[in-house]
């Protein structure tokens, strides 16, 4: 027999508000963040009594690199800020770095790899890949 959405509405009503709260306090942030999506009820719930933690959840995303083949230099595409004091902490300028380290290789997880570097624009930090061992030469 498949759940139907009136079913769904009777369902959540057959469980008190805390045992429902205690049941979605034990599942992993993952899982807790996907159940918010199940119904308004559960929402709510995860809601109000704060299980899943804000510093756990997806950061918004404040633009994209976008390199071109023909172009040297990667270009930053991002929305105008909502503020001002926002516009200056992540900026697409790779300015920090030197000049010969202007060619995005790669990326994973807001870092990117920029010639044999690791980068962070989010923080202007980076940090040169440690060198290859002779056996690998």
């Amino acid at each position: 027999m498949e759940p139907t959405a009136a079913g769904s509405d009777t369902t959540s009503q057959l469980l008190p508000d805390d045992v429902l709260a205690n049941i979605l306090g034990r599942l992993p942030p993952r899982s807790l963040a996907a159940a918010r999506c199940v119904c308004a009820d559960w929402r709510a719930g995860i809601d109000d009594r704060r299980l899943l933690r804000s510093d756990l959840l997806p950061l918004s995303l404040v633009g994209i690199f976008i390199c071109y083949g023909d172009l040297w230099f990667p270009e930053f595409f991002s929305r105008p800020p909502m503020s001002t004091t926002s516009s200056a902490a992540t900026s697409g300028k790779l300015s920090f770095l030197p000049p010969e380290y202007q060619y995005i290789c790669d990326h994973c997880n807001s870092l990117l790899l920029v010639g044999f570097s690791v980068i962070n624009p989010a923080t202007q930090q980076w940090s040169p890949l440690p060198s290859l061992s002779d056996t690998f030469t």
